[in-house]
């Protein structure tokens, strides 16, 4: 009887929706229905009741104590929330280093032994810092919520659950799982299948205008479609901004999700390490009509020949805009690290797109070292929706006598700034490997000029003497000199006050 009820309601308007959905995607078409249920689940899960359920009494919400970048940009939902607002400490000391060796204050007067003294007293606190709270790693795991969003995959705290909360819960797992899920199943099938067939007609069509042309209007209806099937909400601004035809496009990697949300409104050539599963499917079924760049990360060879072939598509402007994430991995979205200099050499102007999620309804982050890309299509399909805001921003060209690693750090300040991410200088390599020592040395790199401006360092055999000081001090002589010498001291003032303290050492040097 149940049964029957089901097949005699559920399927009649389950097919309704899928239909009207693949119209509007067709005529690229929306009634708003999606954003007014997004608004709804917004305010709900926004209300006090569940922040207290899911934090209880210990951790304060403190609104001044935001990451850089963290303030709310246009276009994004009122509110915003991230695990930036939920630091466990402010990390003073450690912005005071960054600020430091990013200063170009040539000023001098300071001895070295003061400055290193002073410095060495940061660099011990900002490590102390990075081991209560890492800003690195943190970013290759799922942000944390400061309100519970019904997903038993970001419920932390336990303890707080209570009766409401769990019959809550029951009635989201069964609107989620035995509403969405078979419609938005649904609605995958159906533009997958839609992208194969159509793309596979599409490749014999002999007339190359012609068949781009069509080729345009089928990638926007699928990848309208796809997005539909995730519940997607996705605002873009700027879009007089939008590279047509030719360049290099540039953006932060948070999903495999940020091509199929991009497409929506524009089409690209991709460029990205060749896949197996149901990517690599989809990537044979995208060559067929358009000049995408496949390669393995782990061949040398063929990373040379991406290079050539990307600036042989950068150099044709019937071609698509190529669409990279230098980043090379995904991040969390609450940061833009490293951006790798390759695309920055192929192309003297470059097409930055910001792009910023809003995790509240549902993570869009992919931990690759953790999940396979089914288990993630999934945790998405179970999502509530998947929310956020896109910038096109104005190209930039390189500067003249800018290198491309500068030309890089530009671009990715000016992402950053536009999503309201934090800009981190880090590699996202480190997800899955160590430090390298290439950003090691660019550390002590970046310290050495730091010294060579505020000191008489390397201009005077004296300073190494009070380098060679300073490390043979105790702790306690340490703290004895630094309560003797003035900032005004010169090295060779320094030394004389050493040997106040401790003659024999002074001799010795």
């Amino acid at each position: 009887f149940i049964a029957g009820l089901v097949s005699l309601f559920y399927l009649p308007f389950s097919l309704s929706i899928v239909i009207t959905v693949i119209f509007l995607s067709a005529a690229g078409l929306s009634l708003g229905i999606r954003a007014r249920i997004t608004t709804l689940l917004i305010k709900i899960f926004e209300v006090r009741f569940f922040r207290n359920q899911f934090w209880g009494s210990d951790i304060s919400h403190d609104p001044e104590q935001k990451d850089v970048g963290d303030e709310p940009r246009p276009g994004l939902i009122k509110n915003r929330h991230s695990s930036s607002d939920l630091r466990i400490i402010k990390r003073e000391h450690s912005e005071m280093i960054d600020s430091k060796l990013q200063e170009q204050d040539d000023m001098k007067g300071r001895s070295t032994v003061s400055v290193v003294v002073d410095d060495t007293l940061d660099f011990v606190s900002a490590g102390i810092e990075s081991i209560i709270e890492d800003t690195v790693t943190s970013r290759f795991s799922a942000e944390r919520l400061p309100s519970w969003n019904l997903l038993s995959r970001t419920k932390y705290s336990f303890q707080h659950i209570t009766p409401k909360l769990t019959i809550l819960w029951i009635l989201g797992f069964y609107v989620r799982y035995f509403i969405f899920v078979p419609i938005r199943i649904c609605l995958f099938v159906v533009g997958m299948s839609s992208l194969v067939i159509i793309t596979s007609a599409i490749g014999y069509v002999p007339n190359k205008a012609l068949k781009k042309w069509l080729n345009r209007r089928a990638m926007l209806m699928c990848m309208q479609i796809f997005t539909r099937a995730f519940s997607s909400i996705v605002r873009f601004h700027g879009r007089e901004n939008r590279a047509m035809r030719g360049g290099i496009c540039v953006a932060n990697h948070t999903s495999p999700f940020d091509v199929m949300i991009l497409s929506c409104d524009n089409c690209y050539a991709m460029v990205g390490q060749r896949q197996g599963g149901i990517l690599g499917f989809l990537q044979k079924s995208l060559s067929k009509v358009e000049h995408h760049i496949w390669f393995e990360r782990s061949e040398a060879n063929d990373r040379k020949a991406v290079s050539s072939r990307m600036r042989e598509h950068v150099g044709d402007p019937s071609k698509l805009p190529i669409i990279i994430f230098p980043e090379g991995t995904c991040i969390n979205n609450t940061s833009v690290m490293l951006f790798k200099k390759g695309s920055f050499e192929i192309s003297a102007t470059i097409y930055p797109i910001a792009i910023k999620y809003d995790a509240r309804l549902g993570d869009a982050f992919w931990n690759s070292s953790k999940q396979s890309y089914g288990e993630y299509l999934w945790m998405m399909m179970t999502s509530w929706a998947i929310t956020c805001d896109v910038w096109y921003l104005p190209p930039m060209s390189r500067l003249e006598g800018e290198d491309s690693i500068a030309f890089a750090r530009r671009v990715k300040r000016a992402i950053a700034k536009a999503g309201g991410l934090v800009d981190l200088e880090w590699d996202g390599a480190l997800k899955r490997s160590k430090v390298s020592d290439k950003l090691i040395a660019l550390q002590q790199k970046l310290y050495f000029e730091r010294l060579s401006r505020k000191t008489s360092m390397c201009s005077d055999e004296i300073s190494q003497d009070s380098i060679d000081i300073l490390q043979n001090l105790s702790e306690e002589d340490r703290e004895q000199l630094l309560q003797k010498i003035d900032e005004a001291d010169d090295d060779a003032e320094v030394i004389r006050k050493v040997s106040e303290i401790i003659p024999e050492l002074a001799e010795e040097v």
